[in-house]
């Protein structure tokens, strides 16, 4: 990934949901929509990650705070599949 904001602010994200041993995978940036894939493997508390849509909105708040020009968040949660 070449925007070093968008890193940081990534990287902030990535800490809420590490707090519970999940962790956020960046699958791709597309006209100004950051695709995200929830990882869960190691997480010894499923139930306490954030739900999906609470997630993309925590997500989206900190990549703007972060000066990211991001437009919307997308996460591929495996608990809804």
């Amino acid at each position: 990934m070449s925007d070093p904001t968008l890193t940081t602010a990534l990287e902030e994200v990535r800490a809420l949901v590490q707090a519970d041993g999940g962790d956020l995978l960046l699958t791709g940036v597309e006209d100004g929509t950051v695709d995200l894939a929830l990882v869960l493997e190691d997480a010894h508390c499923i139930e306490c990650v954030m739900p999906r849509d609470f997630l993309e909105q925590v997500a989206l708040d900190v990549l703007r705070r972060g000066g990211a020009t991001v437009a919307a968040v997308r996460i591929a949660d495996p608990r809804e599949t």
